[in-house]
């Protein structure tokens, strides 16, 4: 029996370590073979290359696709996604997958989505449907979903998105969020192992702070980490800072972080990158959760840990009651981490916190349904359903 080509694309960090599960059973599968295209932030140095992390992880590299232009802003990202489309066509030509299968909202996926479907390729996507106002990221999220033909969302509100946009109830399959398989099914790393890696002293209280650029206002992204930074310098917290994303004003972002390491280096710790699995083992032992991360929304309930989820990026996506909105404003996110840290009845609540995300198994089901689908003309064929 033929083994069906499952080309997977990643192009960042985060979303690889969304898809490493789902890969593994790719390869682990006899009626599936794994292809892997790489293109994006993996590729840049000043984001940790993590190229090198995939290898790490096991997983073949088939092809490397650099396709961002320089400069971090607007121009630059609409050049990335044109010189993406070009650059994806003939490496799947080669490559002639059977199904093509994509996560996410980032211009990078844009870019393979429709190269990729144009091409005549199938098109599973994962994590459509979701609702939130992450700058071009909601452009880019439905885009996808139309161009797709498998839709593989997180939870049934993203499905019932799906089926609003038109798209054909049959081809949607809710699936759940493969962070929870990683949670729920691997070992994450110790404590002591990732206090020493990360540079934190044993038994330190620190916060982990996440935020990235809303794409489509660049201009006030360092203001907005400047407010985030200053908040919680003057809660005297030490913070382990993660890079944000390469999206227009992510550069803004670094700088902002880089300045204030200088400034306040007992305080700040700052990663361009860190491994999915130490990031989950940072969730379990961080205080609490700051920024505009998705991670703060989908990841973090696992871990019962308080969030200060700031400004609007996330605003709509499902999330748990371990959840705490304050605007871009330095004195209510002050009121919002102190709230977090130190109300007894909040910290009560969190041991009913459950994740709305599923249960864990989403990447079995995701192959299952790679396996099984009819892969017919018929779904190549968009019709709207209203």
């Amino acid at each position: 029996m033929t083994r069906r080509k499952i080309c997977v694309i990643t192009g960042t960090r985060a979303e690889f370590g969304l898809l490493l599960p789902v890969m593994k059973k790719i390869q682990d599968s006899d009626l599936l073979e794994l292809q892997v295209i790489v293109t994006g932030m993996h590729l840049l140095p000043e984001y940790g290359k993590t190229v090198s992390e995939i290898s790490r992880n096991g997983i073949p590299i088939d092809a490397c696709i650099p396709m961002t232009v320089a400069g971090g802003d607007k121009t630059a990202m609409s050049l990335s996604i044109g010189l993406g489309i070009i650059s994806f066509m003939p490496i799947l030509n080669k490559l002639d997958p059977d199904i093509v299968l994509i996560l996410g909202d980032r211009f990078e996926i844009f870019s393979a989505a429709i190269a990729a479907s144009f091409g005549g390729y199938l098109v599973a996507h994962l994590s459509g449907g979701d609702s939130l106002q992450a700058g071009y990221d909601e452009y880019v999220r439905h885009a996808i979903t139309k161009i797709s033909h498998i839709h593989l969302p997180s939870t049934a509100q993203s499905a019932q998105r799906i089926i609003r946009l038109g798209e054909d109830p049959e081809n949607i399959f809710v699936v759940g969020s493969t962070a929870l398989d990683t949670i729920n099914h691997q070992k994450l790393p110790s404590k002591r192992r990732l206090f020493e890696k990360y540079g934190l002293s044993a038994n330190q209280n620190f916060v982990l702070v996440i935020q990235h650029p809303i794409s489509t206002e660049p201009d006030i992204a360092d203001q907005q980490m400047r407010i985030t930074l200053d908040s919680l310098v003057e809660l005297g917290l030490k913070m382990l800072v993660i890079y944000p994303n390469n999206d227009p004003g992510g550069l803004k972002i670094i700088n902002i972080i880089n300045e204030y390491r200088q400034n306040f280096p007992e305080q700040i710790l700052a990663y361009k990158n860190i491994p999915f699995e130490d990031f989950l083992g940072l969730l379990k032992f961080a205080s609490v959760m700051i920024g505009n991360s998705s991670s703060g929304i989908i990841e973090s309930s696992s871990f019962f840990l308080p969030v200060v989820n700031i400004g609007d990026r996330q605003k709509g996506r499902e999330r748990s009651i371990n959840v705490i909105d304050a605007p871009h404003d330095k004195q209510k996110i002050k009121q919002a981490i102190n709230f977090a840290l130190h109300d007894k009845e909040f910290k009560k609540t969190l041991k009913n916190c459950l994740n709305p995300y599923g249960d864990g198994n989403a990447s079995q089901r995701i192959v299952d349904i790679l396996s099984s689908i009819p892969i017919t003309t018929n779904i190549f064929r968009k019709k709207i359903t209203y």
